[in-house]
């Protein structure tokens, strides 16, 4: 038998595939309706990835792909923790049946809940919805409403869940610091004690006490070079001779005896042209010039000795101011020595406050964080009771049915077929008998015996 023999015995079989596709069908059918109904209910979570958190520190870390962290939430809400959670409260611990399963099951070391939640896990699935922040929580049962209720439970557990994961670990890690700023405020106050201490003892009490004292020896200096200046005027003046000192020179007494003595001699030289050596007046006019020169010299003795005097007190003030400096400059360097030794100790203050302001800061953030009263992820759409169930699938089931049905009815056919061959068409014929067909009246042709299968006319 060739193809053309199959299917023209398919062709008058056709009451059998038929009748085989109907009774497949109607089994399918009964099949799908002895079988027990699912129910897919389905709740929403929104994750906002871009919210920061608003107590973290500013550049603290780098935002996470959303794909790794939507496939960690997912992750969580499987765990065995949400289910837990879920368990409590819908209060499936407290039903009797579920307890007496419970004890009958005889689970050693699992906890009843941990129990209940283990088995409310299994119709649990979570989907990530491709290049969004959102995920579905589907929870399939047999019940629409039981369905529904669990799937947005667990939604409602993973926030509250979420957000216990984000609120302990900041109280353990405040309490933690709490008992931390005892220790970083103990030491901050030590080492201000210290440096206080240390500046009473030192005489560094006060602000810029070491620009001061520092200012004061430039001071002197310039006081001592000035009064080093005058001392060299000074004994320049006093090593002159007294008739070339500038000082006797200057004085308005011996000045004024310098007119006197040159007017009296230009008087007693006119007296002396006129009157002669002898006379009474020459003898009188050289009496008084000899009392003029004397009082000129005295004058000049005088002047000689306060030009000593000053130079003597010049050099008195200089050896003073000199005394000054050096014991000024010797509390400068000593300050100086002190000035090191209170940066070492004011650095000590400072990193002492940097730990404690540092420890506090951390304290008040832990604190608001553990005081946060939301998440990132907030349940988008709960749960609602599904009006058709998503198990089983009818329209598949029958579609498939019919098509099995066909199938099956068409392999049952050539199956006959192939057990008791019947002549259906020219070739097999020929086949069967040997003999050429030469003509076909099924057709309304001729076949003229010669050419093959295409000679008809």
């Amino acid at each position: 038998m060739n193809v053309w023999d199959y299917l023209e015995s398919l062709k008058s079989r056709w009451r059998l595939i038929v009748l085989t596709a109907l009774t497949v069908l109607a089994a399918v059918a009964v099949w799908t309706w002895q079988s027990p109904r699912t129910y897919t209910a389905s709740a929403t979570l929104l994750f906002d990835l871009q919210q920061a958190d608003p107590v973290a520190a500013k550049g603290g870390g780098s935002a996470s792909k959303a794909s790794t962290v939507l496939g960690t939430q997912a992750e969580i809400i499987r765990s065995g923790i949400v289910a837990q959670r879920v368990a409590a409260q819908l209060g499936y611990d407290k039903k009797p049946e579920l307890v007496a399963a419970y004890r009958a099951s005889g689970t050693h070391g699992l906890g009843l809940r941990e129990w209940i939640g283990r088995r409310l896990l299994g119709p649990l699935e979570v989907v990530t919805t491709r290049n969004t922040n959102v995920l579905a929580v589907n929870y399939k049962g047999g019940d629409p409403d039981v369905a529904a209720r669990l799937a947005t439970a667990f939604a409602e557990a993973y926030v509250q869940t979420q957000l216990q994961l984000r609120i302990d670990p900041a109280r353990v890690y405040s309490q933690w610091f709490e008992s931390q700023i005892t220790d970083a405020r103990d030491r901050l106050e030590v080492a201000q004690r210290r440096l206080s201490s240390f500046q009473q003892q030192r005489g560094l009490v006060g602000a810029g006490r070491f620009d001061i004292e520092q200012a004061q020896l430039s001071e002197l200096s310039q006081q001592m070079t000035s009064a080093q200046a005058e001392l060299a005027q000074a004994q320049a003046r006093a090593n002159t001779s007294v008739g070339t000192s500038s000082s006797t020179q200057q004085s308005g007494v011996v000045q004024g005896l310098d007119s006197q003595i040159a007017g009296k001699s230009a008087e007693l030289q006119q007296l002396r042209q006129t009157l002669g050596p002898n006379h009474p007046l020459v003898a009188a006019g050289r009496a008084e010039l000899g009392e003029l020169q004397s009082r000129r010299s005295q004058a000049v003795g005088n002047a000689v000795s306060a030009v000593r005097t000053d130079s003597a007190a010049a050099a008195s003030r200089e050896a003073s101011l000199r005394g000054l400096v050096a014991a000024q400059r010797e509390r400068v360097l000593r300050l100086a020595n002190a000035q090191d030794e209170m940066s070492v100790l004011q650095r000590d203050v400072d990193t002492a406050r940097t730990a404690y302001d540092a420890v506090t800061g951390r304290l008040n953030e832990m604190r608001l964080q553990s005081e946060i009263p939301q998440t990132n992820v907030s349940v988008l759409d709960r749960a609602t009771a599904p009006t058709l169930p998503s198990s089983p699938d009818v329209g598949l089931r029958l579609l498939l049915g019919i098509l099995g049905g066909l199938f099956f009815g068409m392999i049952i056919a050539l199956f006959l077929e192939w057990r008791r061959p019947k002549v259906r068409t020219v070739d097999g014929f020929e086949a069967a008998t040997g003999v050429a067909v030469l003509a076909d009246l099924t057709r309304g042709s001729i076949n003229l015996g010669f050419g093959g299968k295409g000679a008809t006319a």
